[in-house]
């Protein structure tokens, strides 16, 4: 039988299929232990334990699919003959836990090839021959990885069954698995590549982290074709070579001091431990992902244009909110989503896209994703490149315009201020730029942005002094200080002189942070911040946060509220940026962002609105530390900025 092109996509969704049902399904049906209702009597899933598979359970209680009051949750540390079966249902008030057995290496596998099938599916754009600097990438990868994995033990302890992450022969195991992974995903994805850098929108629908990895799948490769840049290339060889100086400060810095971090929602682009191991792993893993980046877009860039990625950011819109809620109101779409999309946090359980709390504020709504405010952004560029589109084209198809408006939903519910005041902002500078519009009209249109600013700030906070609104952060950062634990920052905050400067600036950082209501996490930020003087030049290193986080203790709970605060971040890219590259890094960074913004102007003011966009938005958000968002911003500013 021949096998073609379209019998092939067929057969490949067949195995799909297979993959999705049968690992949670497999059980022992020779023996007599079969499903049960599920009551407050929970001691028949107390001793039967491993024994009934999830779809099986499932079967004999079909309401547990869709009643919210089932929570189906993982259990990595699982044995293989565990896998996909109830591993243990405990009941908390009305609330069901059910426990379903994973187990890492299963999901490696399991993980691996539904997101390889799916790649496959993409038509090829050429053919490939592996050469000898591929297989050397490839094992360089491998051992990558492993090293990861040994520096950040902590982490992985908990995860591996019955394997003690001290032993070497471990490492032999993960690094074939590794070398095989990276292997065929060199081989599917290298033929696909061009056809591949369009598709990134789907990446926030699918984020492809491995389950109980600090891992993402697409860093993989990235790390690959990293490897190989710099094997290929005399100028990456020679760059590397300064490179590792700094690399060796950042790893000699955190020797001794051991901080760890639960990575939380923003696993797989943060490290949770900080030593010497972890320090030289998350500086490589960042130098090879950022070179692999630039080789995806290396050959595009030419013919790169951004507005085709219009019907690629309107469909996964429809599906993010389509799939936010089905998962948020059916326990078991919740569950099957998180695994086979790799979501690093489970999907949302708040069923009401515009919901009001007690205090009468919007809850922002995140859908599948872990940060409701990175999902903001996203719909409001989608948003704005569809605008961008019927600029460019006049025209637009009805189906255009109803995944449009399911956009204006998704931003909606989002409550992403920031990001709907930065796409308002940019249509309005496009129609000025491209509409030959009345003066009286031009004026109306910017008028109406500040009105819309004004009104996101919250017209009373425009009211308070200029003394009380710019001191605000600091006063927030010695609030949560504690007197015998003050961060360095602060000190040397606290004890500047009235009239210098640099007090000037900082207070113009929190009259900006306050107008944006930045002021508590920023307030935190400085709090906690705590650098040497080699720290506070050059940071503590890509993807550093355990440092930050367990250098200082501060005030557990809300000032305002009293809740435990919990894992804040920053929310801002751009102080992440100063965290783990320091001040070199951090004006490095702005020099170069806006130089290149205003030379893009100059050349084309559909891209020039884009990476304005993407700009407004990093300032007050962590999109850096989620893989799509890095993956696609970084590809996005690449491609425009190299494109002549």
């Amino acid at each position: 039988m021949i096998i073609t092109g379209k019998n092939s996509i067929y057969l490949k969704i067949f195995f799909i299929f297979i993959l999705l049902i049968l690992p949670f399904s497999v059980s022992n049906f020779s023996d007599d232990v079969t499903a049960q209702k599920i009551t407050s009597d929970l001691a028949f899933y107390e001793i039967n334990t491993c024994s009934i598979s999830l779809f099986e359970f499932l079967a004999e209680n079909p309401n547990v699919i869709y009643q919210d009051h089932y929570k189906i949750k993982f259990n990595d540390y699982s044995s293989a003959r565990c896998f996909g079966q109830i591993t243990g249902i405990d009941q908390i008030g009305y609330v069901f836990y059910i426990s379903i057995g994973t187990n890492i290496f299963f999901n490696l596998a399991i993980q691996s090839s539904v997101w390889l099938l799916i790649i496959s599916i993409i038509p090829k754009n050429k053919n490939i021959e592996l050469k000898t600097k591929s297989f050397i990438s490839i094992l360089a990868t491998a051992l990558l990885l492993c090293i990861g994995i040994y520096a950040e033990q902590r982490f992985y302890t908990s995860k591996f069954y019955l394997l003690d992450l001290t032993y070497y022969k471990t490492y032999f195991y993960i690094f074939c698995y590794f070398f095989a992974i990276a292997f065929v995903f060199k081989i599917v994805f290298e033929s696909r590549q061009n056809n591949i850098v369009y598709l990134l929108p789907f990446l926030y629908l699918t984020m492809g982290l491995y389950t109980g990895y600090n891992l993402y799948f697409l860093s993989i490769i990235f790390l690959v074709n990293g490897i190989e840049e710099v094997i290929s290339n005399k100028k990456y060889f020679k760059y590397l070579g300064y490179l590792n100086f700094l690399v060796f400060f950042w790893c000699f810095n955190a020797i001794g001091k051991g901080f760890y971090l639960n990575p939380d929602k923003v696993r797989g682009l943060v490290s949770s431990d900080y030593n010497f191991l972890s320090v030289f792993y998350w500086s490589y893993f960042f130098i090879f992902i950022t070179l692999g980046i630039k080789k995806l877009v290396s050959s595009q860039r030419k013919k790169f244009d951004i507005l085709k990625f219009k019907d690629n950011f309107l469909i996964t819109g429809i599906l993010i909110v389509l799939f936010g809620y089905l998962s948020s109101s059916m326990p078991a779409v919740n569950f099957f989503t998180t695994y086979f999309f790799g979501l690093t946090k489970p999907g949302t359980t708040n069923q009401n896209l515009f919901e009001i709390n007690f205090w009468g504020e919007r809850v922002a709504w995140r859908g599948l994703f872990p940060s409701a405010e990175t999902i903001g952004e996203f719909f409001g560029l989608s948003i704005l490149i569809f605008v961008l589109y019927c600029f460019k084209e006049k025209k637009y198809k009805l189906t255009d315009v109803f995944m449009f408006f399911l956009s204006l939903v998704g931003l909606y519910a989002s409550d992403n201020k920031a990001a709907t005041f930065a796409v308002l902002f940019c249509i309005v500078l496009k129609i000025n730029k491209n509409l030959k519009v009345h003066l009286l009209l031009k004026i109306s249109m910017f008028l109406f942005s500040i009105g819309v600013l004004i009104y996101f700030i919250r017209f009373e906070n425009i009211l308070f002094s200029l003394d009380f609104s710019s001191k605000n952060m600091l006063n927030l950062a010695n609030a949560y200080s504690l007197d015998y634990n003050i961060s360095s920052s602060l000190n040397f905050l606290t004890n500047l002189n009235e009239n210098s400067i640099v007090t000037f600036f900082i207070l113009a950082i929190g009259q900006f942070a306050f107008l944006i209501n930045r002021s508590e996490l920023w307030g935190i930020f400085i709090a906690r911040y705590n650098p040497n003087f080699f720290e506070f030049l050059f940071g503590t290193g890509p993807f550093a946060l355990s440092d930050h986080y367990g250098d200082i203790d501060i005030i557990s709970k809300r000032l305002s509220t009293g809740t435990d605060l919990g894992f804040l971040l920053p929310h801002s890219s751009v102080l992440l940026v100063f965290l783990f590259f320091g001040i070199f890094g951090f004006l490095f960074f702005i020099f170069y962002y806006l130089k290149k913004l205003f030379f893009v102007k100059q050349l084309n003011y559909d891209n020039f609105l884009v990476i304005l966009f993407i700009f407004l938005n990093i300032l007050k958000s962590d999109s850096i530390l989620y893989f799509p968002t890095l993956l696609l911003y970084g590809t996005l500013y690449y491609s425009i900025v190299k494109k002549k």
